[in-house]
């Protein structure tokens, strides 16, 4: 994230760049300096997801509303002191970084793997050391933001381009985050947020401006050292050579400075002393080695101007960004496609505008830096369900539905899954079926795995999964009682009974159209919960789960219920499958681990009257829903491998095994998901025996336990 060895280059050759300031003394500033006008501290969330999750627990799911309460916290600490909050999420991640993205979820991958490793040798919750993000923290972190009444925006590209544009329009304050690129953008001031001390409102100011002067740069000449050092644009090892050089030719090295930090004073020296000697005489490829990446260094150089800036080094800005409130970029996909076919459609106006090529742009201008632009598909046509789709998302109202209908991609980081363990499947196989047939909604297509269908792209992390290439995944069929509907009528319908077909849809995704009765005689805000444990107990062959993936697993389920909700037109409401109004790791863990015992409802209960009720009448509905769709749950007895590879119960009690088919066939198991770009062999995770656990004296595997 940012630009590389930039951060420890600032705390230790340039600490002078880092100023304590007080947000309540720089509001009060801002408003003397602008009557009228809130002060606004526009937020990179991504950025600050470790620093507000402060619960004990993390790696049993999550204490949700610990956590919920801590953003109430912060959120006050700013509106206490007359400051406004408007925070930015990562929307989409764009093509340009996939492969950084692939990067940092591979490495991600191995801390996961740590995590297992520690868990099964101690039998304890890692130290803060090892902390990792509970799943689903980042999606749910925008409905708590929103429920607390805050202005919470998602990107359409990576988000510091549009929270340093926004910060620049809207004369904020300044920008809160932790990442290196905000100290090369020309926008407002730039605040640490892991030095953000909340009591007092007290933290760290980086300061641009003395960054050039230690390093004897203009701010113009930031964007053009952040590329020469690397960024998730340019990769850091396409100018190694040319750093080496600088370096070998630079004579004022300082002793406080390592080798990294050295190498940035010889590069800002360079640009300094040589490249600005020939600025605006010679073109960039003529004074650096770019080579064929030369339309990938502009490109990066480019990424840094906010509307309305230039650059001495380029002669003009790429066409082709977009920023939130700007402009969306529809491409045709006829074949005789020509980039003057360009349209740009702007939100405030409802007529679409024709966008001219620039004429002093040539083909082989480095500056047009994607001249060779592929014809860009749109998955779906309808500009009005466009609009209405772009809307949501940008307002986080809904999860990767613009991203389906759109470019067709969408991708989901790692999960807390043990790759050693197979026990469980992964959530990304799990929840497949649901997601398809919400292809088949958003896409309008039938499915039933026709080769010329739409195909998606998944860029989903699970074990096995090399992520060099997106899994191409179909859609499937949907059995919606009275036909499916529109999305025009699902999302701008206000006919009576509307409510009820996107019900009968949102069951029709979940394939759970026959519960329909059973879940109407629930409290509302108990029925996302009874479809959450109907599709698991219905999708998952057995279930002998070690809890820290099932919390991860469930909460995986919550997100796509997102997914699902914001698809079918909001039948319920959201506020009834947040996190911490149904679900507490900690608690499920301590509740797991005193019925793997054998303690009875009532003690689960706590002897709590009205609450054994509730389960009883929750767990029947549920039962009564999975009978139906041909899947018995039984009592949970322990599970061993034999040597055919399945999976049988120790005993003699009674047990089937499910095909994964409902009664009428419709019902696609899991494990035979398709077609996609890679197939998993049927039962792969099932052949290997459960490396965690603990064995007792009847060779019995043993959950593992966490201290509470």
């Amino acid at each position: 994230m940012g630009v590389r060895g930039l951060q420890g280059f600032v705390g230790s050759a340039c600490p002078h760049t880092r100023t304590a300031v007080n947000f309540k003394e720089l509001a009060e500033l801002h408003r003397n300096q602008h009557p009228g006008c809130a002060p606004t501290v526009v937020v990179d969330a991504m950025c600050c997801l470790r620093y507000w999750y402060t619960p004990e627990s993390w790696v049993c799911g999550g204490q949700w509303r610990e956590y919920f309460a801590a953003l109430r916290d912060f959120v006050k600490a700013f509106t206490t002191v007359g400051i406004k909050l408007v925070f930015f999420f990562d929307g989409m991640v764009e093509q340009g970084k996939r492969a950084v993205w692939v990067r940092r979820r591979l490495k991600n991958n191995q801390e996961i793997a740590r995590i297992f490793h520690y868990i099964k040798s101690h039998r304890e919750q890692p130290g803060r050391n090892m902390f990792f993000l509970p799943s689903g923290l980042a999606i749910f972190t925008r409905f708590a933001l929103k429920t607390l009444g805050q202005e919470t925006l998602c990107s359409l590209q990576e988000a510091d381009y549009e929270v340093a544009s926004y910060g620049l329009q809207h004369n904020c304050l300044g920008i809160l985050g932790e990442d290196t690129d905000y100290l090369i953008y020309d926008t407002c001031p730039y605040f640490s947020i892991s030095e953000l001390c909340l009591d007092s409102l007290d933290t760290v100011m980086l300061c641009r401006e003395k960054l050039c002067e230690s390093l004897e740069l203009s701010l113009a000449d930031l964007p053009l050292l952040a590329c020469l050092l690397g960024n998730d644009t340019v990769p850091e090892g396409l100018f190694e050579s040319f750093r080496f050089q600088c370096l070998s030719s630079y004579t004022s090295a300082r002793k406080n400075s390592d080798k990294r930090g050295n190498v940035i004073l010889a590069v800002a020296d360079h640009i300094s002393k040589v490249l600005r000697l020939h600025q605006g005489e010679k073109k960039l490829e003529e004074m650096l080695p770019l080579g064929q990446n030369k339309a990938l260094f502009y490109k990066g150089v480019a990424s840094y101007l906010l509307p309305g800036q230039t650059s001495p080094w380029i002669f003009q800005k790429p066409i082709g960004i977009t920023t939130l409130g700007k402009q969306i970029v529809s491409v045709s996909t006829d074949p005789e496609f020509k980039p003057e076919s360009l349209v740009c459609t702007h939100p405030e106006s409802k007529e679409e505008t024709p966008v001219c090529t620039h004429p002093e742009t040539e083909q082989e201008d480095p500056m047009n830096v994607e001249p060779e632009m592929k014809q860009q598909v749109t998955m779906v046509s309808d500009t009005e369900i466009l609009k209405v789709a772009r809307a949501q998302h940008v307002q986080a109202e809904s999860y990767l539905v613009y991203g389906v209908m759109t470019s067709g991609e969408i991708e989901c980081s790692n999960t807390l899954e043990d790759a050693l363990d197979q026990a469980l499947p992964s959530q990304a196989f799990v929840y497949r079926p649901m997601r398809q047939r919400v292809y088949s909604l958003l896409l309008g297509a039938g499915g039933g795995g026709a080769s010329g269908g739409p195909v998606v792209r998944e860029w989903f992390v699970h074990s096995g999964n090399p992520l060099r290439h997106p899994d191409l995944v179909r859609p499937l069929p949907m059995n919606v009682p009275g036909g499916t509907p529109s999305l025009k009528v699902l999302w701008l319908s206000q006919e009576p009974g509307i409510q009820a077909r996107r019900m009968d849809t949102l069951l029709a995704c979940l394939d759970l159209s026959s519960s329909r009765e059973e879940l109407q005689a629930v409290e509302s805000r108990f029925q996302a919960l009874c479809c959450l444990l109907t599709y698991l107990f219905v999708q998952l062959e057995h279930v002998e789960p070690r809890a820290v993936q099932l919390d991860s697993l469930l909460v995986r389920d919550l997100s796509m219920l997102v997914l699902v909700n914001s698809a079918c037109g909001f039948p319920w409401s959201s506020s009834d499958f947040m996190p911490w109004n149904v679900f507490d790791g900690k608690l499920f863990h301590e509740k797991y681990l005193q019925s793997d015992r054998g303690y009875t409802a009532e003690v689960l209960v706590e002897q709590d009257r009205s609450r054994l009720t509730r389960f009883h009448d929750l767990k029947s509905i549920v039962c009564k829903a999975c009978v139906r769709e041909d899947r018995h749950i039984v009592s949970r007895q322990h599970w061993r491998p034999h040597h055919s590879g399945r999976w049988e119960r120790q005993g003699s009690g009674s047990h089937r095994t499910n095909s994964g088919h409902s009664r009428s066939g419709r019902r696609q198991h899991w494990r035979d998901q398709g077609p996609g770009s890679r197939q998993c062999e049927p039962g792969w995770w099932r052949r290997h025996s459960p490396s965690s656990g603990h064995p007792d004296e009847k060779g019995k595997q043993q959950p593992i336990s966490l201290s509470p």
